[in-house]
This record gives C-alpha cells, structure tokens and sequence, in this order.
C-alpha cells in the first residue's frame, strides 16, 4: 500500500530540503533552555560555597569552578608547601570552559533573541551587548581569547555572539581550551611566583571563609524574600 501523500512524501512537520523539522527546532529549543536553567542553578549554588571553599580547599574550587582566584592560591600552595598543581591544573582547565558551549549553542538557536535573554536589556546591558558583537564581528574567534581578558564585559555575551557568527563548534571548543590553559598556566605561575605571602593571605582568609559564606547565603536569602514581597503586591 502506497502512503506517500500528494505534497510529495513530506508529512507537514517534515523539513524541507536541508532544514531541521519544527519538532527537532522545539525539541532542541528545550534541551538548551534547560541547559541554561542548569548553568544558573550552578552559579546561585556555587555563590556561597566559593568564598568558604577558597579558603579551606583552593584546589577543590578550582577544580569545580575553574575559579583563576583559587588557581593563584594553588600555585602559592604548590611552591611553598609542595602541594600538587597539576590535577588542579588540568581540572581548572576543563571547568572554566565547561558551560561555554550552551551559550553557543543559544546564539545559534535563538540569534539575537539570545542576546537579550543572556545580556538582559537595560540601556547599559544593551551597550555590554553591542562592545560584544563589534568584539566579535572585528576579531571573529579569536575574540575568545579577550573574554579571558579582565574587561568590564560578560564572557557569556562574548559566546552568545560566536554563535549567532555561525562559528563551528570544534573552532570554538579549540580556542576557547587553548585560552583556557594559557591564563589557567598564567595564574598557576603568579601564585608560585607570590609563593609564602600568597599562602599567608590564604591562610588568614580561610580563618573567616565561613563567616564570609554564612554573609553570601544570608544576602541571597534577604535578596530572595524583598523580591517575592514585590511581586506578591497589588499591582506588581
């Protein structure tokens, strides 16, 4: 029995030639959405846990977080006390760049629509925005390397852009883990050039790290409960 219909075989949520099906558009539209949702989840945790773990365990933070911070307290650790500095190293690596690819991926799917979601769309976001696409539009790939940079510009937006670009993602995993380990290395070596006075300063840090900690967690809580009280008033 022949099942082929009139319009030529394609069923109305087939693709047509060379473009994905809307099922497939729906459906990976999900799974980035929820990537995202993950990536943000991960940042509130990581928020109080950063500053205790950078006290009582630099090579843990750096190695979940890929924090360049705690890679300058590894590198002091390492010279002054012979602690390891090469799994923390490699770890630090992989970590910093590990959410990198779905803001790639949401400039690749959503184009400009992603921009404003990731950038937000206040007047001075807008304007962090449009720095990010002239980075981007000048340098083309290579603009990875300048998220590394200490700039006054969320790397994310920086992502966001390449994809939109059309960037390859093999081009921008390369680049962006090349990046990666040059200013991870970097940071590694200024902590065990700094040395005793890097681990001093670690040393009196972690005696509050806890405190600092219980002071993020209790800001987060304040922060959360002014924001439900103005959307659960009249009129909000």
């Amino acid at each position: 029995m022949n099942t082929r219909d009139d319009s030529g075989g394609h069923s109305p949520d087939s693709p047509a030639s060379g473009e994905p099906s809307p099922a497939k558009v729906r459906r990976e539209g999900l799974l980035c959405g929820i990537a995202l949702g993950v990536v943000s989840v991960y940042g509130v945790v990581m928020l109080p846990l950063r500053p205790w773990l950078l006290g009582q365990a630099p090579a843990v933070l750096a190695a979940i977080s890929g924090s360049r911070t705690a890679m300058v307290a590894v590198g002091a650790l390492a010279a002054a006390e012979g602690q390891p500095w090469l799994w923390p190293l490699l770890a630090a690596t992989v970590s910093i760049i590990k959410f990198h690819w779905v803001f790639w991926w949401a400039g690749r799917l959503w184009g400009e629509a992603a921009l404003l979601k990731v950038g937000g769309t206040a007047p001075k976001a807008r304007r962090r925005t449009a720095r990010a696409e002239a980075l981007v539009r000048r340098y083309q790939v290579l603009a990875m390397a300048l998220a590394y940079v200490p700039l006054p510009l969320p790397r994310e937006i920086i992502h966001v852009a390449l994809g939109i670009a059309g960037t390859r993602l093999r081009t921008f995993v390369l680049v962006d883990l090349a990046a990666a380990v040059t200013t991870q290395t970097l940071f590694l070596g200024v902590g065990a050039l700094l040395g005793d006075s890097a681990v001093l300063v670690v040393r009196q840090y972690a005696l509050y790290a806890g405190y600092i900690s219980a002071a993020v967690l209790l800001a987060m809580l304040v922060a959360a409960f002014r924001a439900r009280r103005r959307r659960s008033k009249p009129g909000s």
